[in-house]
């Protein structure tokens, strides 16, 4: 089953483009690499994934449904199976929401705005949160947490909404060394124990989980390389990628890009 489809999809903002002549197709279950230097226009195709922009050109179909199309699926029906963690989220400073609050968002999602919260809902969220490690934050507001907490608490609210797509965009950006190998294990364990179809961006290599199974490499808004996981990162490609000469080497089915250098 096809739970991404796009077709010769571009996508500009006044004359410049920001993704050109796209072809992709998501497989159910499959956990997808998107890799790219920054302004290579990742987190532009994760938000046309989301049906927070439409392309300018070609077709794109979300759980088979065109989300634009008359008598097709409405928006919501198709954002309530996608669960999307952007780079950073933050809230009105004047609403202090607790951890707890912002993880119980996503059932509200789920339900539908004019539905309140039932028993089940309280529970699932709770369930997330023992889940991520982050239910001794439950009462800690939002905003007075880490950039890793937040990341943590980000991921929660995405497993309470029970996705059957989760879109991460770089979610180890910005934080320190260890929240960012904490992250990327727990990346890796929700997919191989819940079976998600997973879309991450990066333009690191080695915060892509050895259960990634493919990647496709992006650079300034076209498709370079779409196939498995450990032919993508050679170092050949990689090169050509951020364009400098590096070498890979891979610990516990990681690859990790060392740049070596540019020649004067």
């Amino acid at each position: 089953m096809n739970v991404i489809e796009i077709s010769d999809v571009s996508f500009r903002v006044g004359s410049k483009i920001l993704l050109e002549n796209i072809d992709l197709t998501v497989r159910k279950g499959e956990f997808l690499g998107l890799l790219g230097p920054n302004g290579a226009g990742k987190s532009t195709l994760l938000n046309l994934m989301n049906s927070s922009l439409h392309p300018g050109t070609g077709e794109l179909r979300i759980f088979g449904e065109t989300p634009s199309s008359p008598g097709g699926a409405g928006i919501w029906e198709i954002c309530r199976r996608i669960a999307f963690v952007p780079q950073s989220l933050d809230f009105n400073p004047a609403v202090p929401l607790t951890a707890r609050e912002v993880v119980e968002m996503a059932r509200s999602g789920r339900r539908g705005p004019l539905h309140a919260l039932t028993p089940e809902d309280h529970d699932i969220a709770r369930s997330s949160m023992e889940r991520l490690g982050v239910l001794n934050l439950a009462k800690r507001t939002y905003r007075s947490l880490s950039g890793g907490e937040r990341q943590k608490v980000q991921l929660a609210r995405a497993l309470a909404q029970e996705p059957d797509l989760l879109l991460l965009d770089e979610p180890t950006v910005g934080l320190d060394m260890d929240w960012q190998e904490r992250l990327v294990e727990i990346i890796g364990e929700l997919f191989q124990d819940l079976g998600l179809t997973i879309c991450m961006s990066t333009h690191i290599t080695s915060h892509l989980p050895s259960c990634c199974n493919r990647a496709i490499l992006l650079r300034e808004g076209r498709m370079l390389y779409d196939g498995s996981f450990r032919e993508a990162l050679t170092p050949e490609r990689l090169g050509g990628l951020f364009d400098c000469p590096v070498r890979t080497i891979e610990q516990r089915g990681r690859i990790y890009c060392i740049g070596e250098g540019v020649e004067q």
